[in-house]
């Protein structure tokens, strides 16, 4: 009885365990199974129909968006609940059909969570009904609410995508190249050819046929890239069903089978005519001019690089003409009547030059033409001939019956020039030296022209450009009292920085700016800028003194000059006396009557006035009283000339009592002696202005002299810049030796262009000191030649310039350094000593014998 006692526990004992381990078994079943859902984001639920007890698992509990409850079994109703209300017909018909027919269902609803969230769930769910017990209903649950906003996303994309894909201006199109067929094309195809799709695939070559014969043979040649594979766009033009002519862009693919050959072309064709419409037009406004409707310069540069570069071996002529009048039609009639001269000109121009000749405006009143393939015998006075025809008659502006006169320049190519740049150049001087001569003439260029007539040239074209790039720049040449030395005012004076030529003297560029009538423009400009200084000295705090402004008596013809004045003493809140207006005796002589009205308005403002150069003109001193001037200015001839002769000295002394005597103060110009500066001084001069007390400086250094606010005369001695920098030994000649001197290449160009003589002052083996009335910049991209005669034997010499020195305002002294190699140097320099010896030995004998020599005052005069 033990035993079986014992037996038993034995078996209770492993029964158990096996019990335990079971459990164990089916919780981690569950734990997985329910982590399987959690991941899945599927839920189940057990119903029982006939007790209505619903029985949930863990993820079903949250994908409802409720805390799991044990012991928590919801019914029908409130499964039902948790259902949109859009939705709850139809999970009701499914569940009735799944009571009814015992089977399964599948549905797709929305719940709504107790926060509200609404989500999407797909419902699976199967009918069990065993032999005991009661039927259940087992489903499962799955929050397919990403998926279906996926879904719907990606739909409303296709919507569009579908939408956009037939309402495109772009047609998009599918063709089989085996089978000769079309078998696909949106809307904007039948938009842009005007046929309908029909129409296209039914022939496969009207595609072909409706391009225009010009543009089929070079598309033809492009469609052979889409053989190996390749993609091509093309630009054609194609006649559409109504027979308009349109522009398309075609874009095509190609489409390989796996043994290489082409047997698709896919592609995307767009209608680009307007935009082809809108190019031209941007093109005709970028290269023609908008008033005449000719080319422009633009065009004009373009037209002449392109026959540079392709008619080598053809003649061509490149003429430039302007108007005489023109800015005299302005000023009289106003500009409209000159905008409809060039109008009428332009369109005699189109009527009488016949298509050999190319026509472009290219400046305000400047045309160019260019006649190809000239011939050998041709004269270039034919040309010309042709310019004239066309001013051969009147023109007939408001009434009025103009005759107007051009000056023409002629270059041929490539006598007169092998680059665009140097043809335009040369066509340049001859225009220029056409004007010197005269109105109504031509002329054809030649070397001969020298630089200084082509510098002359740039300048004038130059001259504005420089105002809007402030290339103009000032300086200041105090004024001292003569018998303190304190600075009581100075004068501005103005200086051009040429990107080109350097410096350049106002004896140079002011006549130019004269003759153009655009000396106006540039006397605002300094009066304006010497506003800005002073009120930028103010605001340092500076003892500002008043600064004197030269005007052209053009100006004085300008109804705005005293308004433009006022406008800038305000914008800077500056006092009138803060500003002395200049203006020379010739204002007065043409004129007097503007002069005066306007003087009078600037001395009622408190702007002084004064009399600059007197004596070198013809007024009468009677003049003198018709305005009362400031300050009167005496012209420096006649003070350099007051230690050489007693007439000069009585002249300059009766003029300073004369001015006294009408209560004027009196200012000498040009002052660089002692001697003249004691005479002056004697003679009770009230100011001194000249090189003995300052040079035109910079504002930076006149902001110097103002802090110490006086100055004292200086020693002049000349300030040699080429003493102390010479590597050679240098012969100095007695005499001035004669040269002539040309540019070979400017901003690194090689150039034609004629002589200019010089005088050459000393030479040694590694360059030459030389004087000029010509102003050239230091800049090694100058390649100049010099020419000389020396020991019977012709020089030259190629080299640049490396230093300069102003002696005065009309001469210049340049070193110039030679380019040259070492054998002839030495050959150079063993003339230089042969020379040097002859001099030595022979000094009674005229210098002529070995040198070209030339006076320097004859020269210079």
């Amino acid at each position: 009885m033990d035993e079986i006692n014992s037996q038993d526990g034995e078996n209770t004992t492993k029964d158990t365990a096996e019990y335990n381990s079971q459990q164990m078994e089916l919780t981690k079943i569950k734990n997985n199974l329910n982590q399987a859902q959690k991941i899945a984001n599927i839920g189940s639920l057990e119903y029982d129909v006939e007790n209505d007890r619903g029985f949930w698992s863990d993820q079903l509990f949250r994908i409802f968006g409720l805390k799991s409850q044990k012991g928590f079994f919801p019914d029908y109703r409130m499964y039902l609940s948790y259902l949109h209300p859009d939705d709850r017909p139809a999970f009701e018909d499914q569940f009735q059909k799944l009571l009814k027919e015992m089977n399964s269902v599948d549905l797709i609803c929305r719940i709504i969570r107790q926060d509200g969230e609404e989500r999407y769930i797909h419902q699976r769910a199967n009918y069990f009904a065993e032999d005991s017990g009661s039927p259940k209903i087992i489903a499962t649950i799955q929050d397919i609410t990403e998926k279906r906003r996926m879904e719907e996303k990606l739909y409303e994309n296709e919507r569009k995508i579908g939408q956009i894909y037939e309402n495109l201006d772009v047609g998009i199109y599918s063709a089989d190249l085996i089978e000769r067929k079309v078998f696909h094309f949106s809307r904007g195809v039948e938009g842009i050819f005007g046929y309908t799709a029909d129409e296209l695939i039914d022939n496969f070559d009207l595609w072909d046929e409706v391009i225009h014969p010009d543009d089929l043979q070079s598309l033809e040649a492009n469609r052979v890239n889409l053989i190996h594979g390749k993609s091509i766009r093309c630009q054609y033009r194609i006649f559409n069903k109504s027979g308009e002519l349109r522009w398309v862009n075609d874009h095509s693919i190609p489409y390989l089978d796996e043994r290489g050959e082409l047997i698709r072309v896919d592609g995307f064709v767009t209608d680009i005519t307007e935009q082809k419409r809108l190019e031209e037009k941007m093109r005709h406004m970028a290269f023609y001019d908008h008033l005449t409707d000719l080319p422009n310069r633009r065009y004009f540069d373009q037209k002449l690089q392109s026959l540079v570069k392709d008619n080598e071996k053809h003649r061509f002529a490149v003429l430039f003409f302007d108007l005489e009048r023109l800015k005299q039609i302005n000023d009289t009639f106003g500009h409209s009547a000159g905008d409809e001269l060039l109008r009428l000109v332009a369109k005699r121009i189109r009527e009488k030059l016949n298509v050999t000749f190319f026509s472009a405006r290219i400046s305000g009143d400047q045309f160019a033409v260019i006649k190809e393939h000239i011939q050998e015998v041709e004269d270039p006075a034919q040309l010309g001939d042709c310019i004239y025809q066309i001013f051969s008659d009147p023109f007939h502006i408001e009434s009025f019956e103009l005759k107007i006169t051009p000056s023409i320049g002629i270059s041929i190519y490539p006598n007169n020039g092998v680059s665009a740049e140097e043809m335009v150049r040369n066509t340049e001087t001859s225009l220029y030296h056409a004007k010197q001569k005269g109105k109504n003439r031509f002329q054809v260029y030649h070397p001969s022209m020298d630089i200084e007539s082509y510098k002359l040239f740039t300048l004038e074209q130059d001259m504005r450009k420089a105002l809007v790039n402030d290339e103009f720049i000032l300086e200041y040449q105090p004024r001292v009292d003569t018998k303190t030395g304190k600075i009581l005012s100075a004068e501005a004076l103005l200086r051009w920085s040429h990107p080109e030529w350097g410096r350049v003297s106002p004896l140079e560029f002011i006549p130019v700016a004269e003759e153009s009538g655009f000396i106006i423009n540039i006397g605002e400009y300094v009066i304006r800028k010497v506003c800005r200084q002073l009120f930028d000295w103010k605001e340092k705090g500076l003892s500002i003194v008043p600064i004197s402004v030269n005007i052209s008596p053009l100006s004085f013809l300008k109804n705005s000059l005293v308004s433009m004045i006022k406008e800038a003493l305000d914008e800077y809140h500056l006092e009138a006396e803060l500003i002395e207006i200049e203006l020379t005796e010739s204002s007065l002589i043409n004129y007097s009557e503007n002069v005066i009205s306007v003087l009078k308005e600037l001395g009622s403002m408190g702007v002084k006035i004064a009399l600059d150069d007197f004596g070198t003109g013809y007024s009468s001193i009677t003049q003198l009283k018709n305005y009362k001037f400031d300050v009167l200015k005496i012209d420096k001839t006649f003070i350099q000339a007051m230690d050489k002769t007693a007439e000069d000295a009585i002249i300059t002394a009766n003029l300073i009592q004369l001015a006294h005597g009408l209560n004027m103060k009196v200012v000498a110009e040009g002052v660089e002696t002692f001697e003249q500066f004691y005479s002056l001084r004697k003679n009770e001069c009230d100011q001194i202005q000249g090189y003995l007390f300052s040079k035109p400086i910079p504002p930076s250094s006149f902001e110097q002299k103002l802090l110490i606010g006086s100055l004292k005369p200086q020693n002049i001695k000349e300030d040699n810049v080429f003493k102390g920098l010479r590597k050679y030994v240098r012969i100095e000649f007695p005499y001035p030796l004669e040269a002539e001197m040309t540019i070979l290449e400017l901003n690194s160009k090689p150039v034609k262009m004629g002589s200019t003589k010089i005088l050459i002052e000393d030479m040694s083996a590694g360059g030459v000191k030389f004087a000029s009335k010509m102003k050239l910049p230091v800049r090694k991209d100058i390649i100049l030649l010099i020419e000389t005669k020396l020991l019977g034997e012709v020089l030259a010499f190629t080299g640049t310039i490396v230093r300069k020195d102003e002696i005065s305002d009309t001469l210049t002294n340049y070193g110039f350094q030679f380019i040259i190699e070492e054998g002839p140097r030495a050959e150079l320099a063993g003339m230089l000593d042969t020379l040097q010896v002859q001099l030595e030995q022979n000094p009674s004998v005229p210098e002529s014998r070995f040198i070209e020599t030339a006076s320097s005052q004859l020269y210079f005069e």
